[in-house]
C-alpha cells in the first residue's frame, strides 16, 4: 500500500488539489475508462501528478471540474501523456476542449528510435527498470470502492511518467529532435480530430465497398442516421444496427414494412422501433438524383516505373533510418511511399517529425534535385 497521492472524490480537495498543481511546469496525466455498452467512454478516473503532488481523482464523485478544467488548459503547464490520443478525446468530451500543450512520450520515443509504438510498460522497462505489474489491465474502473492495489496500480501510470518525459526530453534535446514533433502535437490538440463527421461515416462501414449508386447512397443515409441516432441515445451503434443489417437494407431497397420483415439480419424489435424510419430513408435515397450519389475514393495504383521509383525511395528511407537509429517501420511503411508519389497528402512523409526527417529529402529526389550515388558500398544523395 502506497500513501504518497490522494484519493480526491469532493469538490474542495480537487479545487485545492488543482490550486498547488497549478505551480508546477508540467505534470502527467493518464485515464481509466470503460466503453463497452455506451457510445461515448465512461470516464472512471484520472491519474495526475507532479513533483510532490499526485492523486487519483474519482469523476464519478466529482460535481464541479471548473479547477481541472481550467488546469487542462493553462497554457504554461505542459500535459504529459503516453499514447495520448484516447485520453485526449475523452477528456474533450467531458470538458468541451483539449487539454493544450502536450507532450506524449510514445510520439517522442519514435522519434528517437525506440521501438515501434512502444507500449508503455516497456518504455519504463527501459527507462526506470521497473517491471510494472499487468493484472489489473482488465479491472472494472467504474465500481466503487476500488482497492487499494487497484489504485496503486492506476497511479502506476503517471508516477514512471515523469520521469521518462524527463529522459526522453534531454535525448530530444542532445540529439536537436525537439523540433520534429511540433507539427504532431499541435495536430493531437486540434478539436476537429475528436470531432466525428457524420458524412464520412459511411466509409468505416464494413462491406461498403460492394455497393454503388443509390445503394451506397442508402447505405450514407443509414450511416448517419445510425451515428446520430448512437451519439443521442449513448449506445454504441451495433446495438442499434450491425453493419450486415445496413448493408443488406440497402442491397435489398424495402419500401414497406413486409420488405424489411424479409430481411433477415433486421430483428423485429428494429422494425417496431425505428422502421417507419428506415423506409423513409431509403424512399428519401431513391428519389435523389444520380448527381449527389456518393463516390468511392478512387484507388489509384501504381505503374511500372512508379513502382520501380517507390523501391527507390524505400532503399533510400532503410538508410536514413538507419543514420538516424530509428527503426524502418516507425519511420515509414510502403503505403506512404506509394501516396508520396501519387502527390497524396494523406503521405504521413508529408507531415510532422516524418517530413522532416526523410519526407523532405525523398521529395528533392523525385523532383530530380539530387541522385543516388555509391560509397563505401553505402547508398547516399547528392546534389544534381
Amino acid at each position: 500500500m502506497r500513501n504518497d497521492y490522494l484519493y480526491i472524490d469532493n469538490d474542495e480537495a480537487l479545487a485545492q488539489f488543482c490550486a498547488a498543481l497549478s505551480q508546477a511546469r508540467y505534470c502527467a496525466i493518464d485515464t481509466e475508462f470503460i466503453r463497452e455498452s455506451t457510445y461515448y467512454a465512461e470516464l472512471a478516473l484520472i491519474q495526475i501528478g507532479s513533483g510532490e503532488h499526485f492523486a487519483c481523482i474519482d469523476p464519478l464523485a466529482i460535481n464541479d471540474f471548473t479547477p481541472f478544467a481550467e488546469l487542462l488548459a493553462k497554457p504554461d503547464l505542459l500535459k504529459l501523456f503516453h499514447s495520448c490520443s484516447q485520453d485526449l478525446e475523452i477528456l474533450y468530451q467531458k470538458f468541451g476542449s483539449v487539454p493544450t500543450p502536450v507532450f506524449d512520450t510514445q510520439l517522442a520515443a519514435a522519434v528517437l528510435g525506440y521501438n515501434h509504438q512502444i507500449s508503455y510498460a516497456d518504455l519504463v522497462q527501459q527507462v526506470c527498470d521497473v517491471q510494472l505489474e499487468k493484472k489489473h489491465t482488465r479491472a472494472n474502473w467504474m465500481r466503487r470502492p476500488l482497492s487499494q492495489d487497484e489504485l496503486d496500480y492506476a497511479m502506476d501510470d503517471v508516477r514512471y511518467l515523469l520521469t521518462v518525459y524527463e529522459h526522453l526530453s534531454k535525448q530530444l534535446q542532445t540529439n536537436r529532435r525537439g523540433s520534429w514533433m511540433e507539427k504532431d502535437l499541435r495536430a493531437l490538440t486540434d478539436p476537429a480530430k475528436y470531432e466525428v463527421d457524420l458524412s464520412q461515416v459511411w466509409k468505416r462501414l464494413k462491406g461498403v465497398q460492394k455497393l454503388k449508386g443509390e445503394k451506397l447512397l442508402i447505405a450514407a443515409h443509414l450511416c448517419r442516421w445510425r451515428e446520430e441516432l448512437a451519439q443521442r441515445q449513448n449506445r454504441p451503434r451495433r446495438w442499434i444496427a450491425k453493419d450486415d443489417t445496413l448493408i443488406e437494407i440497402a442491397r435489398q431497397k424495402p419500401a414497406s414494412e413486409a420488405d424489411l420483415s424479409s430481411i433477415p439480419e433486421l430483428q423485429e424489435k428494429t422494425i417496431r422501433r425505428h422502421g417507419a424510419e428506415l423506409l423513409a430513408i431509403v424512399a428519401r435515397a431513391t428519389n435523389t438524383d444520380a448527381s449527389e450519389w456518393p463516390q468511392h475514393d478512387k484507388i489509384n495504383s501504381l505503374d511500372k516505373q512508379q513502382l520501380a521509383l517507390g523501391d527507390c525511395l524505400m532503399a533510400l528511407c532503410r538508410v536514413i533510418a538507419e543514420e538516424n537509429e530509428i527503426a524502418l517501420a516507425t519511420l515509414v511503411v510502403r503505403k506512404d511511399i506509394d501516396n508520396l508519389i501519387l502527390n497524396s497528402k494523406s503521405s504521413r512523409l508529408t507531415q510532422g517529425w516524418r517530413f522532416t526527417m526523410a519526407g523532405e529529402k525523398l521529395l528533392e529526389f523525385i523532383h530530380g534535385q539530387t541522385a543516388i550515388s555509391v560509397a563505401d558500398d553505402k547508398l547516399q544523395l547528392e546534389p544534381r
